[in-house]
């Protein structure tokens, strides 16, 4: 399942990205928005990547499914809190896309020493890259479970599924970087939780830059606190106005 899943997710999707941008840039030189053609292409294998590792689609269609049949009891009986049950869950489906992700990081880690002639440290980078993961991890994870709390009130869970794709994509820099859109699109593209969970982390993960990786910390750990507390609210509510079937 991962391996189909991966090739159909990312690697379709990369080759028509490379076919995309080689027609743009074999009729242009140098670099375009900052992007030479390497970086569009790390750009896009790491987002693509990313989209696959940091999506709570299945999420979605879970929760909607213990609401509606009437399951939340079951979970909710065991020790641990129904928001950590999900939590281990979504980062044990999450944990294989890692892989890949690291692997190009090495690549792109030699690749970068050998072009730009830079000395980067290994372990810091490779450190950033890792909590970079872990932060996009959680703070997917927040977004997603807060989208899924809608389905208390919203029956049919395909809308909410339909936002998340979408959002995931365009606002996730999925589609295209967030510099290649208009200024006045510049705040909501660099500034929207979708951003901190595919496109920073791509963008520093191509590029090196302290500037991308400090506004990702920040960006980042904030959204985390934001739906954290948005979560506690909403679940309160949501389950006010829950019929279960019974555990």
């Amino acid at each position: 399942m991962f391996f189909t899943d991966f090739f159909m997710g990312t690697v379709s999707p990369f080759i028509i990205q490379l076919i995309l941008w080689n027609s743009i840039f074999s009729s242009q030189t140098g670099k375009i928005n900052s992007f030479s053609f390497n970086d569009i292409i790390y750009y896009y294998a790491f987002a693509l990547m990313l989209s696959r590792m940091n999506n709570g689609y299945d999420m979605i269609r879970t929760l909607s499914g213990h609401i509606r049949k009437g399951e939340l009891e079951v979970w909710l009986t065991k020790p641990f809190h129904y928001l950590a049950q999900r939590f281990f869950t979504f980062f044990g489906e999450s944990i294989l896309y890692t892989i890949p992700v690291l692997v190009l990081f090495f690549i792109r880690h030699l690749s970068f020493l050998e072009a730009e002639k830079a000395d980067v440290s290994f372990l810091y980078t490779l450190l950033a890259v890792i909590m970079i993961i872990i932060i996009s991890q959680l703070l997917c994870f927040l977004l997603s479970f807060c989208l899924s709390l809608l389905c208390f009130w919203v029956i049919e869970y395909n809308i909410l599924l339909s936002f998340s794709i979408f959002s995931s994509a365009l606002l996730g820099g999925v589609l295209l970087p967030p510099s290649f859109w208009p200024d006045w699109l510049m705040p909501l593209m660099k500034y929207n939780p979708y951003h901190f969970t595919i496109s920073a982390p791509a963008e520093y993960m191509t590029t090196y830059a302290e500037s991308v990786f400090l506004h990702f910390l920040i960006g980042g750990i904030f959204y985390i606190f934001v739906f954290f507390l948005i979560i506690r609210i909403v679940w309160f509510k949501g389950m006010n106005v829950y019929n279960g079937a019974g555990g």
